[in-house]
């Protein structure tokens, strides 16, 4: 059985969705339909089956990368989140997805983002993970995603290991992440090299001396979701 498949249901305060192992255009259109829907916090974890290469929203790839990757057997779907060009595969990276309602967050997008990094960045340490302490290292032009770390992304012994980026729609925000467990396999790499015209950047978890238990985190940063949640209730209600 997949580490993630035993993942729980709900939590206080958030509804998480069943874990689901499925191609990128499935994925995404599910994520999608959380722009559009959700009126509760609604959390998802989820394997690429294939392998796929994602690209940010407002991401450019030059037709002749795509028809590259494409020919080597990797499908390439857009995220409705920004950032940059992500290779996914059960194998060795996990994605995730968390919706947040249009009333919840007083203070912005930036909540969104706090919220979901700071869960992560708790659960990681409680595995053991020493994080280090900038979030950020410096910036490296890249088309992809594990090149270069951002303001919210999570890194350990230098390496990048959550990508954290965000989609908006009305008052609705979409925190969507990727876990990078370790490097992927050469053949996927080498395609993406290939397509993009520079080298794979981001050895993920395992380099970083890492070994964490998928599902074991997961639990982890959606009970402390959880918990953040009520805190924010709780302060609301105060406020009142």
């Amino acid at each position: 059985m997949d580490a993630l498949q035993s993942i729980p249901r709900v939590h206080r305060d958030l509804r998480e969705l069943p874990f689901l192992e499925a191609g990128g255009p499935a994925q995404m259109a599910i994520d999608q339909g959380l722009l559009d829907e959700t009126d509760v916090v609604v959390t998802r974890c989820y394997r690429w089956t294939p392998p796929a290469v994602s690209l940010g929203k407002y991401q450019r790839l030059p037709s002749a990368a795509g028809r590259v990757l494409r020919d080597s057997g990797l499908p390439v779907v857009r995220r409705p989140s920004g950032g940059r060009a992500v290779l996914h595969g059960r194998d060795f990276e996990w994605s995730f997805a968390v919706a947040f309602p249009p009333h919840l967050l007083p203070y912005g997008p930036e909540a969104a983002y706090r919220l979901v990094s700071d869960a992560f960045a708790a659960a990681l340490a409680a595995a053991g993970v020493a994080l280090d302490e900038s979030r950020a290292g410096r910036y490296q032009r890249s088309a992809l995603c594990f090149a270069s770390p951002l303001r919210h992304d999570l890194l350990a012994a230098g390496e990048k290991i959550v990508a954290v980026a965000q989609a908006q729609r009305g008052r609705r925000v979409l925190v969507h992440g990727s876990v990078l467990e370790r490097r992927p396999p050469l053949e996927l790499t080498a395609a993406l090299e290939a397509a993009l015209g520079e080298p794979w950047r981001g050895d993920g978890l395992a380099a970083a001396g890492c070994e964490v238990d998928g599902e074991a985190l997961w639990r982890a940063v959606t009970a402390r979701l959880s918990a953040s949640l009520s805190d924010l209730a709780g302060h609301a209600v105060s406020a009142a």
